[in-house]
């Protein structure tokens, strides 16, 4: 220790007459508070939250570094706080047990690339500002300087979510041109945030005297205002209600005691009116910003996977953000005939429900724990607070109102980085000046043993901390590669060149499954087009398809070994394998049992069973023409065909309206002979999907087949309604106006048709037999029409990790 101090004293670094690290210290948490509302970087997909997260770290970790230097060159350790901090520890402690076991522990220690506001080293990071805070700024100046330089950020922060709003768009990148971009985060976010700006804006006009900063205030105010009017969302005027009561309140009585000027409650109250009206009257606004719906889970639904995953994990939880795993294994009642059955929600409605999914009874109950010390805490310091300091007295009910705001939202909604970081801001604001908090110190020089035991504790924080800086380090590098390799698949149609950046972020980050995923599908992408490629020998399309085969099973594969409680993994490895079955022997077998897995998983998803219909269909085509001439093989045939219909079954009691299983089960139907069977079933997906062009079509064929021809003409109208283009239908549309004798309009069908496709043969053909006045298919040399394979819109469920 003394070594290092003698180094660093050389270097001018520190000293005993300089105070260079506390200022450095001070600076980085400056830094942090006015650069989070505003960053983000074009360089991730995450464009926000992530490289939030990113910055927080790297500069939280510089930080903590210069402490641990600070202690060093003081040789004693000096921190305030009581029992806050025991809890704010045990916290953090709970969080740390909950990853190691959680269901995805890396998932739960850096959070997902879209979703990561709960993660683990989010809430360390957190916890390290809340305490740099408390050690390094004292007395009401520091903190109104502080909270001054976050109003600066904010007031940046919320012209830009203004002006993205009503389509000002001010930044050259293509995701940045939309209203729902602010740098807050989602539209309600932003929303949030900009309740929280305006409780915090009006609070300070009760002490600040300078007319300057007072103008300021009032303008962040109307400022925000304007922004909660144009998002217009109930939960944004309950926060703006219970924020404007609680600085009224306190603000009164506290004006009253002094006698001191009331004129600032001009603007509390009259947003305290506003948001009353809104919540009672909801007048309607003559002009309305088209935004983007946010959907989410309802409270009902919310408790019930909630309960569901306490019952499962009750003492630590699934682990920080793991709430979407919870979901779609105890997906509520009455979601799958809705139109959001394929969403898997990351989110529960309220933070404190994916707080307690997450990290369980005891994380929940160390959180409330936190929450009530600390409200009682405040309470007292206003009641027992005493002498003449109006900026401390005032200080204390912004930082007071501005927090318990934000606990009310944590109740109503779903917070994210930025709102759980000014969770931590606020809290540690109302603690810089606590007279409650007492001063501990302990010297380090005392004992060899102790110095001994602390250095070596030095150590192994010094290796985590460089250890988690790595971890992020690697991850921030892998995601600007992947974000290049999918701008070169997306933008560029550069397959080749998006699978080797892509391939490049797996060598760099090996842990994040979400990267395998996209490379699965960008392999079975890549060999559908390399089959297509004429200018390869057979024999190198072969070794070429095999050599895209195995690289997308083996992504799909590293997916479940990542994360093996994952679902979508699983839903997706089926997918891959069922997709290879002629190329990759033993993919059936393998195919079956991945979906097999994601029905454990998510057992109310109906598309897995759909899958797995669709896998024994393909079986049972694959010895079709076997089973004409085996005994045996038709009877493999029709077992196949049978479990295909029970999975199909299984995914209609699921979904009773998911018209896919139906359009499969009349397409084995029809395989069978079963011609009643089939139509009764695409009568039912013509009700499931009256504007889908495919299965209008389908249906005709059927009719068309079992000389229903009136019928079929009308299916075959209603698909080419739907779409002009449709070859297939004007086909059988223009045989069935041959037949009742109508050349003329047979004639414009088979004319269109030609215009579509100018090449095909058949079709000059049948045009050449009906205008001298022959048969469509008078020629013996044209057979009867072929049936295409033209199936509905599928719907799969659209991950939301």
């Amino acid at each position: 220790m003394r070594f290092v101090k003698s180094i660093l004293n050389r270097l001018n670094i520190i000293g005993p007459e300089r105070n260079i690290l506390d200022e450095t210290i001070r600076k980085i948490v400056y830094v942090l508070v006015f650069l989070i509302p505003l960053w983000f970087l074009p360089s991730t997909i995450n464009a926000v939250e992530f490289n939030k997260q990113a910055l927080t770290v790297l500069l939280i970790v510089v930080a903590l570094i210069l402490w641990l230097i600070k202690i060093l060159n003081q040789g004693e350790i000096r921190w305030r706080g009581g029992l806050l901090n025991i809890l704010i520890a045990v916290f953090a402690l709970v969080c740390i047990l909950s990853t190691i076991f959680s269901i995805r522990p890396y998932g739960s220690l850096v959070g997902w690339t879209d979703h990561l506001s709960g993660s683990l080293i989010n809430i360390l990071c957190f916890i390290i500002f809340w305490f740099l805070i408390l050690n390094n700024f004292r007395g009401p100046k520091d903190a109104f300087g502080l909270l001054f330089a976050f109003l600066i950020s904010s007031a940046l922060a919320s012209v830009v979510g203004l002006l993205q709003l009503w389509g000002g768009f001010i930044f050259p990148w293509d995701f940045a041109k939309v209203t729902s971009f602010n740098t807050i985060g989602s539209i309600n976010a932003l929303g949030i945030f900009s309740v929280i700006t305006t409780v915090i804006s009006a609070s300070l006009l009760f002490v600040v005297k300078r007319g300057g900063i007072k103008l300021f205030l009032v303008i962040l105010g109307l400022l925000n205002l304007l922004i909660l009017i144009n998002i217009n969302f109930w939960m944004l005027w309950v926060l703006l209600a219970v924020g404007m009561a609680i600085i009224l309140s306190l603000g009164l009585a506290y004006v009253v005691q002094l006698g001191e000027n009331i004129s600032w409650v001009g603007l509390p109250i009259l947003l305290l009116a506003i948001s009353l009206i809104f919540i009672f009257f909801k007048p309607a606004l003559p002009y309305k910003t088209n935004l983007p719906v946010e959907v989410g889970l309802s409270y009902k639904g919310g408790w019930s996977v909630m309960t569901s995953a306490l019952k499962d994990k009750p003492i630590l939880g699934s682990g920080p953000e793991t709430f979407v795993f919870n979901y779609v294994k105890y997906k509520p009642e009455g979601i799958n005939p809705t139109a959001f059955w394929n969403v898997r929600f990351s989110d529960a409605p309220s933070e404190i429900m994916s707080l307690a999914s997450d990290i369980g009874i005891l994380g929940f109950l160390s959180f409330l724990a936190i929450v009530v010390l600390f409200t009682t805490k405040l309470i007292l310091g206003l009641i027992k607070e005493k002498g003449d300091d109006i900026l401390k007295k005032f200080l204390s009910i912004v930082f007071f109102a501005g927090w318990l705001t934000l606990i009310v939202a944590w109740i109503l909604y779903p917070q994210n980085f930025v709102l759980i970081f000014l969770f931590w801001l606020l809290m540690g604001l109302s603690l810089v000046e606590d007279s409650f908090s007492k001063e501990h110190s302990y010297n380090l020089r005392k004992s060899p043993k102790v110095l001994l035991v602390t250095s070596f504790s030095f150590i192994v924080l010094i290796v985590l901390i460089i250890g988690l800086l790595y971890i992020e380090g690697i991850r921030f590098v892998a995601e600007i590669n992947y974000k290049k390799g999918m701008d070169l698949v997306q933008t560029n149609n550069d397959i080749e060149g998006g699978v080797n950046k892509i391939i490049k972020a797996t060598i760099i980050n090996p842990y994040e499954d979400n990267t395998y995923q996209a490379l699965a599908q960008l392999f079975l992408y890549k060999l559908n087009i390399d089959a297509a490629k004429e200018e390869l020998s057979q024999q190198e399309k072969i070794n070429l398809l095999q050599v895209d085969a195995v690289n997308a099973a083996n992504s799909a594969a590293q997916t479940t070994r990542l994360s093996p409680k994952d679902a979508s993994n699983w839903l997706l490895r089926g997918q891959v394998y069922r997709q290879l079955l002629t190329i990759i022997n033993g993919a059936s077998d393998w195919a079956e049992s991945s979906y097999k897995e994601a029905a454990k998983l998510e057992p109310t998803n109906p598309f897995t069973y759909l899958e797995l219909g669709r896998l024994y269909a393909n079986k049972a085509d694959a010895i079709v023409e076997q089973a004409k001439e085996d005994q045996e093989a038709r009877k493999k045939w029709d077992e196949y065909m049978a479990t295909a219909l029970e999975y199909f079954d299984k995914a209609i009691v699921l979904k009773p309206n998911y018209a896919p299983a139906h359009f499969e089960e009349a397409m084995i139907y029809d395989r069978q002979g079963k011609t009643k069977e089939a139509i009764a079933k695409m009568e039912i997906n013509r009700q499931l999907l009256p504007n889908d062009s495919g299965a209008a079509f389908q249906l005709g064929v059927l009719y068309y087949r079992t000389e229903q021809y009136d019928k079929a003409k009308n299916e075959f109208i209603r698909a080419i309604a739907i779409d002009d283009n449709f070859s297939n239908a004007r086909y059988f549309l223009g045989l069935l106006y041959d037949r009742e004798g109508n050349k003329e309009d047979a004639i414009d069908q088979f004319d269109r048709i030609l215009q579509l496709n100018p090449d095909n043969e058949q079709v000059k053909q049948i045009l050449e037999n009906l205008r001298t006045g022959k048969p469509a298919l008078g020629s013996p040399e044209l057979g009867p029409p072929k049936q295409p394979s033209q199936i509905p819109i599928e719907e799969k469920p659209k991950a939301q990790k």
